[in-house]
């Protein structure tokens, strides 16, 4: 099961990181089920949040997701116990953070204790439930603000310490280092949210720990394939006008 907020979730037009990894996972003969409670996109051209969008680029995986649009640590740990109870996930794949740092002012102290919440309560919806917890990634933000910056230096060091605190055999923690390979400025298509190129990076991240740590499938070939855009028409807002013009029923 992927946990995540928008980087996870994806918006109209997107292939996802969920897609590269399934399709790097399958490619190896593996018998793989995605498990959540939504399957669908975020619809980037309208102003609502969260609004169901079917139209991947690709919809030709396994779609299911526990991934939601702004969701924070400070959210998903109230509803993970629930999601992990009800869906009975071997892994969950988590890749939250930036929302915590950007829209809730959340100090490392805050972030830590938000995390172990995570944890706790993902274990009791499963004693044996596997973790693997990917870094929070680079945005453009970081790259021009250097208090923001450290600030996520600081959580992506308590996200790998609480990792190696906490971790147990029967219910073992794991970082997938997302952000180690990830550049705004080459990997996202607005500053923040994966390009294919990005996504191909954050899949890669999480087939290496399931490959290096659990021994499922192999590491994500390198070198990395460039791939292309996303088309801008995909991203591209409704206007009413235009589509009244178009004799569109709005």
């Amino acid at each position: 099961m992927i946990v995540g907020d928008s980087i996870s979730h994806g918006s109209s037009g997107d292939w996802t990181w969920r897609y590269r990894f399934w399709k790097h996972l399958t490619a190896q003969g593996l018998d793989v089920d995605f498990v959540g409670p939504h399957k669908t996109l975020d619809n980037i051209r309208t102003e609502e949040s969260g609004d169901g969008d079917n139209t991947y680029a690709d919809p030709g995986f396994d779609r299911d997701h526990a991934a939601k649009w702004g969701q924070p640590y400070l959210v998903a740990k109230t509803t993970i116990r629930e999601y992990v109870q009800t869906h009975r996930p071997d892994f969950v794949l988590v890749l939250l953070g930036i929302n915590d740092l950007v829209w809730y002012g959340t100090t490392p102290d805050e972030f830590e204790a938000n995390l172990r919440e995570f944890i706790a309560n993902a274990r009791a919806g499963h004693h044996s439930v596997r973790l693997i917890l990917g870094t929070i990634l680079e945005t453009a933000r970081a790259t021009e603000d250097f208090v923001f910056a450290k600030l996520v230096s600081k959580c992506n060091d308590r996200i790998r310490a609480v990792a190696a605190e906490l971790r147990r055999p029967i219910s073992p923690i794991e970082v997938a280092d997302t952000a180690v390979e990830f550049v705004a400025a080459e990997h996202t298509w607005d500053d923040t949210h994966p390009n294919p190129n990005g996504e191909v990076r954050i899949a890669a991240a999480f087939a290496d720990v399931l490959a290096q740590r659990f021994q499922i499938g192999a590491m994500y070939p390198r070198p990395y394939p460039v791939l292309d855009s996303i088309r801008p028409e995909a991203k591209a807002p409704i206007h009413i006008d235009t589509a009244q013009d178009a004799g569109l029923a709005v």
